[in-house]
């Protein structure tokens, strides 16, 4: 797909891989949209910049229609908003974890059910970034794995139910260096250390996807047609593959890593902080 004159939705454009791949797809030659609740320069340099809570329904119709009168149907969507929140076991369905459940999955729905009949018009396509937590399981993400394993579900349906009408792609992100890990390291449950292997202050080998690489990635997928599941990069296409294929194998190695690291004294997780 060529991008020149097409024109993107992106949300979650902030800040991170949004505002990275926002940026590039603008260079490419497309029209951007971007949809934030957080201000950000990026309205400096997108064709149009929409300041909004994606929970608030009236808002997000309020912007689809103005979207819609000005810029006609869309071409391409990017769900790529998304918050991070820990549970412990015995947390219930909290306003929080309602909230996040609204943010991952049930607002992006909507927004793609919104959009739908225009994207079907321009036979485009809708991105769902969804997560490799969606496929690889660890403590506390309850709330967020579930909603993004719900997301890569809706993506499935969304395309069985529209073949040749409608292009979809899920795309599963490892760990990227972004704010949105900032409640997980509050709790000392860093990521980071997680994906990254050491041998004294050396780092041997590290999984963690850098921001250009990752954007690079999402770029991709707004680019090519046909596409169903991808990561970002090749390690994180191998991740999620092997999440795929070998689960116990995966579980058995991420519980190894905790004890390892919790063992050692290099991951201090506090769960007394979790909510």
């Amino acid at each position: 797909m060529n991008l020149m004159n097409k024109t993107v939705v992106i949300t979650g454009v902030a800040r991170g891989l949004g505002l990275e791949t926002a940026h590039k797809l603008k260079r490419l030659g497309a029209t951007v949209i971007g949809i934030d609740r957080l201000e950000s320069d990026a309205s400096l340099h997108l064709d149009a910049f929409y300041l909004l809570d994606l929970c608030d329904q009236q808002a997000l119709a309020e912007a689809v229609h103005s979207i819609q009168e000005r810029f006609g149907d869309l071409d391409i969507l990017v769900n790529n908003a998304g918050t991070l929140t820990l549970e412990r076991g015995e947390t219930g369905v909290t306003d929080e974890v309602r909230r996040a459940m609204e943010i991952n999955l049930l607002a992006p729905w909507q927004l793609t059910a919104a959009f739908l009949p225009g994207l079907l018009r321009s036979r485009g396509k809708v991105v769902n970034v969804s997560s490799l937590f969606a496929l690889v399981n660890a403590p506390y993400v309850a709330a967020y794995a579930a909603s993004k394993r719900a997301m890569s579900a809706y993506s499935d349906v969304l395309r069985m139910q529209y073949p040749g009408e409608l292009d979809v792609v899920t795309v599963y992100p490892g760990f990227i260096d972004t704010a949105i890990h900032q409640p997980a390291q509050r709790v000392g449950l860093s990521v980071k250390r997680l994906v990254s292997f050491k041998l004294g202050d050396k780092t041997l080998l590290s999984l963690e996807e850098k921001i250009g690489a990752a954007s690079d990635g999402l770029v991709r997928a707004c680019l090519k047609r046909g596409l169903r599941n991808r990561g970002l990069t090749f390690l994180g296409t191998v991740a999620m593959y092997s999440a795929r294929c070998m689960p116990s194998l995966v579980d058995a190695f991420i519980a190894l890593r905790l004890r390892t690291l919790t063992k050692a004294g290099q991951l201090t997780l506090k769960p007394e902080l979790i909510e």
